[in-house]
């Protein structure tokens, strides 16, 4: 909750929004280690070993933890769910596929990293500038009974 309360914060004062801190920022930070773990094996030409590293953490948090904190989450009667806009689910679309003819046939040239680089920033520029249109239902709400209530 306490880094929940500091990122709406943060975006406010910078002006930037949660959603582009919450999907970009966050992440960068919070994988430094698996990064430059995955760049030197990249620089010692041992690639599968350093997409491994970067895909495999990906695959982690999809298919293991964000479901356990829906899960979790739905035990302790706070609201979250994976009812993603619009927006996000095209994003999510549009990286699986990337990735996967990316990784399809084993080789690499730069010019897929530069394109891969490209593409992240692509991304991270579109995360910056979206709003979601005001006519966009949002994810239905728990019942009273099960919403979490801090005070």
């Amino acid at each position: 909750e306490y880094m929940v309360d500091s990122l709406e914060a943060a975006a406010v004062g910078w002006g930037v929004p949660d959603l582009f801190l919450g999907t970009i920022i966050i992440p960068i930070v919070g994988n430094a280690a698996e990064h430059a773990a995955a760049i030197i094996f990249a620089v010692k030409n041992k690639m599968e070993l350093a997409v491994g590293i970067a895909v495999g953490s990906s695959i982690q948090i999809a298919i293991f933890c964000v479901p356990l904190l829906v899960v979790t989450a739905w035990a302790l009667g706070i609201e979250l769910s994976l009812n993603f806009q619009p927006f996000e689910t095209g994003v999510l679309l549009v990286t699986v596929m990337l990735v996967g003819f990316t990784i399809l046939n084993g080789e690499s040239s730069w010019l897929i990293g530069a394109m891969l680089i490209v593409a992240y920033c692509s991304l991270a520029a579109a995360f910056f500038v979206h709003k979601d249109p005001p006519g966009l239902p949002r994810p239905p709400s728990l019942p009273p009974s099960y919403t979490y209530d801090s005070r």
